[in-house]
Formats: C-alpha cells, sequence, structure tokens
C-alpha cells in the first residue's frame, strides 16, 4: 500500500505538471515550445518506470525503520534523517559536470537524478539506462526482502505486548 500510494503521487505529479505546461496562457510560447520538448512522452514514461522500484525501495526501507517507533511522532523522529541522507546525491547530481557512466550509474539515488537529466536532455545511453534499472530494481527487491523479514519475526511485531 506505501509502494502504491508512492507510486500514485509520482504519476499524479507528473501528469499534473505536463497538464500544466501543455495549458499555461502565461509562459512565452517560445519558452512552453522547449518545455514541451523536453516533456514528450517517451520522456515521461522513462522517468515514471524509474519511479517504480524506487517507490518499492522506499516503502520497504521507511516500513522496516518505521516498525520500531512507538508513536507517529517517534516515526517521524526516525525517518527525516533519511530524508536529508536522500538530498545529498540529488542535489551532487544537479551539479555540472557530473555525468551519468557505468561507475554513477551504481550509486542509488544519483543515478536517479543523473538518469533524469540524461532523459531530458535526450541523450541517455540504453546500456547505462539499463545499469540504472538493474541497480533499482535490485534495491527494491532487497528492500522488499529485508521488510519482510522483518515483518516475518515475532519478537518484532508483539515486542510491545
Amino acid at each position: 500500500m506505501v509502494t502504491a500510494s508512492g507510486i500514485f503521487t509520482a504519476l499524479a505529479s507528473v501528469v499534473w505538471l505536463y497538464l500544466v505546461f501543455r495549458q499555461s496562457k502565461t509562459v512565452p510560447p517560445e519558452v512552453l515550445s522547449g518545455i514541451l520538448k523536453v516533456i514528450e512522452w517517451k520522456s515521461l514514461l522513462l522517468l515514471f518506470s524509474m519511479i517504480i522500484p524506487l517507490c518499492a525501495f522506499f516503502a520497504a526501507i521507511l516500513l522496516s525503520v518505521s516498525v520500531f517507533a512507538k508513536s507517529f511522532k517517534e516515526a517521524q523522529s526516525i525517518i527525516t534523517p533519511l530524508n536529508f541522507m536522500v538530498l545529498v546525491p540529488i542535489l551532487i547530481g544537479i551539479f555540472p559536470g557530473i555525468k551519468l557512466n557505468a561507475v554513477t550509474a551504481l550509486i542509488p539515488i544519483l543515478n536517479i537524478s543523473l538518469a533524469t537529466k540524461e532523459i531530458i536532455a535526450g541523450t541517455i545511453s540504453p546500456w547505462v539506462m539499463a545499469e540504472v534499472y538493474l541497480v533499482l530494481f535490485s534495491l527494491a527487491v532487497m528492500g522488499l526482502i529485508f521488510c519482510t523479514r522483518w515483518f516475518n519475526r515475532e519478537e518484532i511485531i508483539f515486542r510491545g505486548v
């Protein structure tokens, strides 16, 4: 359910962004045509396809971490540092000169940031994109296995009883 809500939120955001730019009357026509060239359906589908395993990975990690919390407030204080750890690779990916290659495609979150830049620019290599997908799906599977093992342990589930 957590993964599904993340995917739905991402899909709604991408569709809404596309529709806003498509229907915008205040953006100058030359800027709008440039934006609409960047935001084409092929690019949107590639971006969305990366979001699915990423949502599964984060859902598994957040569920695994939050199972230790005794309240919503405690869960938030446990999960908040993870938000900052995610922002660092995203910001590194924004820096000029950092390119998506076989090495940077192995670094979680950074690979998505760099792949997004490459997809929008239209310069993504199919082999490097395949490596990004492999890393994303591997992380998602490992996260889900880890989460499943935590929830299958009775001492974790019934620790407060």
